[in-house]
């Protein structure tokens, strides 16, 4: 097979790509190859079976979303911090057995939803989710989170840190939002449109999230949701691991929502449009674009998603 691998060579400390290409070439497959710090989406002009993205989030959302535009099959090697995305549909384990996961004849191809988000300032495209309070101001501290000076301990017990205080900080607004029609208007302190499991460092917000169901999930996080989330993030942050509450999720194929306040909004790891709140009364519209990538992996991998309980009235 042709494999097309584009590699971000500061992802998992700065692991060494000649590795991950031993592998690859050892498995039998025709390799081509581009850092993510060089133009790599002109390789991808040129013929291939397989575009292959490995680092973090950032990079795999990078690669898919373009992969997606060119229908091409992707998939990936996970070497990053988080991997939200790789964790939600099973890329655990050796690097050796994801490889030979790509060769089999029928090979897997598996649909992976993407989102798309339409606002005043501009329509994109997502791989994890778009939302507004919570994530969106974490992102916008992410210098504290780099600043090894100003908090003590890894970069993820930084950001669970701020977190937890920003459960605290955040305040409870009236939102408007149809989700399919249906109408969860109320009051909540911070939302998440979600196409994966998890969001930031781990935070897993739609931990049944499946995204190959034509569905995101739509996380609103109440009142009675504060304490419950903040107790987690303490737990997570002082002995490693803790019991997730269970948060009510939505599942919906479009939402639309009217922005109550000015408010800073995040696509996927980044702030979007900027760091700035976005102005009051702005209408934002998120969708599911079904089985918009094709993600090449051993079938295990994406495991169904367990049953969710019924949405209660907002």
């Amino acid at each position: 097979m042709k494999i097309t691998l584009i590699h971000n060579p500061g992802a998992g400390d700065g692991q060494d790509v000649n590795a991950l290409v031993r592998l690859i070439t050892d498995a039998g497959h025709d390799l081509r190859r581009r850092s993510t710090k060089q133009d790599w989406k002109e390789i991808l002009e040129e013929p291939t079976d397989l575009v292959v993205a490995a680092g973090g989030d950032g990079t795999v959302r990078r690669v898919a979303l373009e992969a997606a535009s060119r229908c091409l099959p992707f998939s990936a090697i996970p070497i990053g911090t988080a991997n939200n995305i790789a964790k939600t549909v099973g890329l655990l384990g050796e690097a050796a057995e994801l490889i030979e996961t790509w060769s089999p004849s029928p090979r897997a191809e598996h649909p992976f939803d993407l989102g798309e988000v339409e606002a005043p300032w501009g329509t994109k495209r997502f791989v994890e989710g778009v939302g507004a309070g919570l994530v969106a101001d974490l992102i916008a501290r992410e210098d504290e989170i780099a600043a090894d000076a100003k908090l003590l301990g890894r970069a993820t017990d930084r950001a669970l840190h701020l977190l937890s205080v920003l459960v605290r900080e955040e305040k409870v607004r009236r939102w408007e939002i149809r989700a399919d029609g249906q109408d969860l208007s109320g009051n909540y302190w911070s939302v998440e449109f979600m196409n994966t499991r998890f969001v930031g460092p781990n935070l897993p917000l739609a931990a049944k999230a499946f995204p190959g169901d034509g569905e995101l999930e739509v996380v609103l996080l109440r009142e009675a949701d504060r304490e419950p989330l903040h107790a987690y993030l303490e737990s997570r942050l002082h002995l490693a691991s803790g019991q997730m509450p269970d948060i009510e999720v939505t599942r919906a194929k479009e939402i639309e929502i009217i922005v109550p306040t000015r408010m800073r909004w995040h696509l996927d790891d980044h702030n979007w449009p900027s760091d700035e709140p976005v102005p009051k009364g702005s209408k934002v519209t998120v969708r599911c674009l079904a089985g918009a990538l094709k993600f090449v992996a051993a079938p295990a991998m994406f495991r169904e998603r367990p049953q969710a309980k019924a949405p209660e009235e907002a």
